[in-house]
């Protein structure tokens, strides 16, 4: 299958689709996800949104309205302060190589890079929110993918 450049909302959507459809069946992933999206409709629902976070993250698009740090901090207490770096690790083995898969170019080198970083910032603030009890070992600077 030839790749395409990815440089359009509705190339975002493929990748964000195809990246959960991923994300829903993983092993580590999955019960995360599948516990806090349960419906067919608030999967469209998280679709549209991670859709429009990307678009503005990659083509500076307005159109996000969500609070991602808050909604990580949430998953995080349901399920009793158990995220560590290897979940962000497979976050990001995931996307990289959903993007890789689909697209290339300057915009999914840039979703890639963009990715690494965010991983490492919320990993930072969901320790950041902790009660200092539940610090799992693993340090932002410890997410590694590639």
């Amino acid at each position: 299958m030839a790749k395409s450049n990815l440089q359009t909302r509705d190339d975002i959507e493929k990748l964000v689709r195809t990246f959960y459809s991923k994300v829903q069946i993983d092993d580590l992933l999955g019960p995360f996800f599948n516990k806090m999206i349960k419906s067919d409709e608030e999967w469209e629902k998280h679709y549209q949104l991670l859709t429009a976070f990307w678009e503005l993250n990659l083509m500076d698009k307005k159109g996000f309205d969500g609070n991602p740090a808050r909604a990580h901090n949430k998953v995080d207490k349901s399920f009793m302060h158990s995220i560590t770096t290897k979940h962000f690790d497979r976050w990001l083995e995931l996307w990289t190589l959903t993007i890789d898969n689909l697209f290339e170019g300057e915009y999914a080198d840039k979703a890639k890079l963009r990715a690494q970083n965010m991983a490492k910032g919320m990993y930072k603030k969901i320790l950041d929110q902790r009660p200092g009890g539940f610090i799992l070992p693993g340090n932002p600077s410890d997410i590694k993918f590639g």
